[in-house]
């Protein structure tokens, strides 16, 4: 039934397409050569009645009429309708071709968990088979032309093996008024339920595989016969068919010769029987795949299928069932170099080994070294960019922030801007560079930064007079020992000994940094930041060895270090300020 044409094109050649064009079985000069033999009989008679008739008055008549049709046929969208219409038949004839079941499936899985070469398991594969076959030749028999006319009846399908005796009296015995086509498929799901009964079906698993394929299968068939039921809507079809009729109809007229208007085609209209051939053959195309199960040329052959599923199904359950050839080493097992051997007349087709298109290029040896990816060297300036024009934009201008050496020295944390990096909940800023390069130090930094600041803001609070120990660096001592009890502290004294020394050493080292003058200008005021930071770390080195000395006495002698730390710790930072 199908016309099969794929060994001429499997290679493209000058005279392979030509040769299809000569073909007649299943051609579109099968499909129009009545139509087409209909339109030029008709425009032929036309043409002679008009050329040889009509005088005076009624040729002027024929010949307005030949101007009108000629001028108004191109308002039919024909070319729209007509494409949007065989797009919509193609698909559906696609998807009902890939809606065809095939128990092939079914028969390899019943082969592989219904074990045994008794008669028990040997009548169960082969009748679930069967009966899967069965049901598709009835769903077939309602819906396919040839099929129908093949088992016209259910004596038919008993007498071709398909269906037994007994079977057709139960069918028979189901008064319903609707297709019985499922039947067979319930016996099937019926049939296995039994075999996992039975226990030839091993497991809960491989039981439920099956079901879902018995199902798939009959799901098939429901697709099959639900296309059959519900087609394209006739109204459309309808159109489709109407706008081509009526198009042609007009050319009949609109394209007759007339020797003085410029409307018409020649004589011979050689470009109206052209586009007769190209719009009626797509509309024929589009008859002819509307419903595949008929006696077309293109249309599918369910009975040849029908054969190949019943045949093939029971070789697979039955004739190849644990029928394996012996397990011999093949030709390959010692060699780790397979060569696989070509014929001379497929040697052409052989091309080597299958390599990437850029395994060949070269890279040249200096061009082979990692560079960091310009798009993000650029970020990184631009970053660095911004950040110094929003450190001079909050303290004015780059060399009015640094003019004076005490804010300098009092505040580093705001002029410098590796120190100033934190943001609103005091967390250190990662820069770009920092998240590409991977920067070590960065939770060093932030450490440096935060006991930074925290030690500024303790000695700005102590030297208004304020309570030294809730803030800053007071905070990082432990809330176990603040819950403590208040005994005294016995080596009060000692502390305030040891913390005496960084006092006067940083009460130093401020004093000479605010008695410069502070007119010095920009090159002093850049190296303000590289003391600062060395004054703040030898602060933070001093303040962390009282707390650790101090922490370490409470715990000794069981009392509370913090009123020590407090007082000592306000001690130091007054004379710091």
């Amino acid at each position: 039934m199908t016309v099969v044409y794929s060994p001429e094109v499997a290679t493209v050649s000058f005279f392979g397409f030509i040769k299809l064009l000569v073909r007649w079985h299943g051609s579109i000069y099968k499909l129009l050569w009545q139509d087409f033999l209909l339109f030029a009989g008709i425009y032929t008679l036309l043409a002679i009645f008009y050329h040889q008739f009509l005088t005076g008055i009624h040729e002027s008549r024929f010949k307005e009429m030949i101007e009108y049709c000629n001028k108004y046929q191109e308002k039919i969208p024909l070319s729209f309708i007509l494409g949007f219409y065989v797009t919509a038949v193609m698909s559906r004839w696609w998807e009902q071709f890939n809606s065809l079941p095939w128990p092939s499936r079914l028969a390899l899985m019943l082969t592989s968990h219904i074990r045994g070469q008794d008669e028990r398991s040997r009548l169960i594969r082969r009748t679930i088979v069967r009966y899967m076959c069965l049901g598709y030749v009835m769903t077939m028999a309602s819906i396919s032309v040839p099929v129908r006319k093949r088992f016209p009846t259910l004596n038919h399908i008993v007498e071709a093996g398909f269906m037994l005796p007994n079977e057709q009296e139960t069918i028979d015995l189901l008064f319903t008024p609707y297709n019985k086509y499922y039947i067979p498929f319930v016996w099937a799901a019926t049939l296995l339920g039994q075999a996992r009964k039975e226990g030839r079906i091993n497991n809960d698993y491989a039981f439920q595989v099956l079901l879902d394929e018995i199902n798939a299968f009959r799901g098939k068939a429901q697709k099959l016969f639900n296309s059959d039921w519900v087609t394209i809507p006739l109204v459309y079809t309808q159109v489709a068919t109407l706008a081509v009729y009526t198009f042609f109809f007009a050319s009949m007229v609109g394209r007759q010769y007339s020797k003085d208007s410029e409307a018409g085609d020649l004589i011979f209209p050689f470009f109206t029987m052209l586009q007769f051939f190209f719009y009626m053959g797509w509309l024929k195309v589009a008859e002819e795949l509307l419903n595949p199960f008929g006696e077309d040329d293109d249309d599918f052959d369910i009975n040849m299928l029908i054969d190949k599923n019943l045949k093939t199904s029971y070789l697979i359950v039955d004739e190849m069932h644990e029928e394996v050839p012996e397990l011999i080493k093949d030709q390959y097992w010692d060699k780790v170099e397979v060569q696989i051997p070509y014929t001379e007349a497929a040697l052409e087709h052989y091309k080597g080994a299958l390599i990437g298109s850029a395994d060949n290029i070269d890279v040249p040896e200096n061009e082979r070294q990692f560079v960091a990816e310009p798009s993000l060297l650029s970020l990184i300036k631009e970053e660095e960019g911004d950040s110094s024009s929003q450190l001079g934009s909050k303290h004015g201008m780059k060399v009015k922030a640094v003019t004076s050496h005490r804010d300098a020295k009092l505040h580093p944390a705001e002029t410098d801007p590796e120190l100033s990096s934190l943001d609103s909940k005091g967390n250190v800023k990662m820069t770009l560079r920092d998240k590409i390069f991977g920067r070590k130090d960065s939770q060093s930094k932030a450490a440096k930064v935060k006991d930074t600041q925290s030690t500024v803001s303790v000695s700005r609070k102590g030297s208004k007079g304020q309570e030294v120990g809730r803030s800053g660096s007071l905070k990082h001592v432990d809330r176990r020992e603040s819950k403590s009890s208040s005994k005294g502290f016995k080596g009060q004294d000692v502390l305030q000994k040891r913390s005496s020394e960084p006092a006067t050493s940083a009460s130093a080292m401020l004093q000479a940094s605010a008695s410069q003058p502070e007119e010095k200008g920009i090159e002093q005021a850049e190296a303000a930041p590289k003391l600062s930071e060395a004054m703040v770390n030898n602060i933070l080195k001093k303040l962390n060895d009282i707390r650790f000395t101090t922490r370490r006495k409470g715990d000794r002698t069981g009392g509370s270090g913090t009123e020590a730390f407090r007082s000592n710790g306000q001690q130091h930072l007054k004379e710091t300020k």
